[in-house]
């Protein structure tokens, strides 16, 4: 009997929720949020820095160059990055592409066959045979003249074995062209790694991913409204909120999103339209963002 309650308290408090989503959107006239989190590259705001990225990561993964890695701090935006890249290339018939994410117990070992599950490789008891096994079907792409296409996110997880592991793909090569192309997408902490790793750095070309400038902060929240369906300005004090905004999330998108979702709920719970710079400032400091 407990557990019957249970669930329909847990099935009731859900459906309260969906409810309130769904009135926050009509309260502001959305067709859906512009500030749900996650790497939904529709909302992506393609700043100079964002263009040059993925321009880069396409260019270089067509004429099969070099590999690439990508960093930066947390928030930055790689992830949708890589998923719009993700996007792009599989629109292309030419490419091979797969999508892995990696964990912070991850091994060659277990990347590998991680990798071989992807391109739907069978795995062979031995490490050395499925690294056969991969070599011999990146042959059998090269000569369907396809491209092999490999991103990897979360990166920054990579130990040395790992990197080892990726050192020894990028040999994977005809006598004119690399057989697997290789995007890794991580944390500063990746590019620290690369650049200790002095054999592997040398044969990557890096991208590094910096924050947002202020009026960069402030196109991509108007966007992100535009793209929802949001009409006209957010603020009352535009100048001072977004000044408000930026000197609280350093210009790091994810923070500055986070702010605004709970900007949106404070709003409508004080049947506001609009919101002001002392609303920023007292959500950021309940999200332990400081100065």
């Amino acid at each position: 009997m407990t557990n019957a309650i249970q669930i329909a308290e847990d099935k009731a408090l859900l459906e309260a929720v969906e409810k309130a989503d769904d009135a926050l959107l009509d309260y502001f006239h959305l067709l859906e949020h512009p500030f749900r989190g996650g790497p939904n590259y529709r909302f992506l705001y393609t700043t100079e820095q964002v263009n040059e990225a993925i321009s880069r990561c396409i260019q270089m993964t067509v004429k099969r160059t070099h590999p690439i890695y990508m960093y930066g701090a947390y928030g930055t935006g790689k992830s949708t990055i890589i998923r719009r890249l993700y996007s792009l290339l599989s629109l292309d018939p030419r490419f091979e592409v797969r999508f892995v994410i990696l964990h912070n117990r991850v091994t060659a070992n277990s990347l590998v066959r991680n990798i071989l599950e992807e391109f739907g490789i069978k795995t062979a008891r031995s490490f050395d045979q499925s690294l056969r096994n991969l070599q011999n079907h990146l042959h059998e792409l090269n000569e369907a003249q396809k491209i092999p296409t490999l991103l990897i996110d979360e990166a920054q997880y990579m130990n040395r074995d790992t990197l080892k592991l990726i050192h020894y793909l990028l040999n994977f090569e005809t006598n004119k062209t690399k057989l697997l192309q290789i995007v890794l997408v991580g944390q500063e902490e990746l590019g620290t790694k690369i650049i200790q790793y002095r054999e592997l750095a040398s044969r990557m070309f890096p991208i590094a991913m910096n924050a947002m400038s202020p009026d960069d902060l402030k196109d991509m929240i108007n966007f992100r409204l535009n793209v929802a369906g949001y009409r006209g300005e957010i603020f009352e004090d535009a100048d001072e909120a977004y000044k408000k905004l930026y000197t609280y999330t350093k210009g790091l998108p994810r923070d500055a999103i986070k702010i605004c979702f709970e900007l949106f709920i404070e709003l409508a719970s004080q049947g506001m339209k609009k919101g002001n710079s002392k609303h920023i400032e007292e959500i950021a400091k309940g999200q332990n963002l400081r100065i």
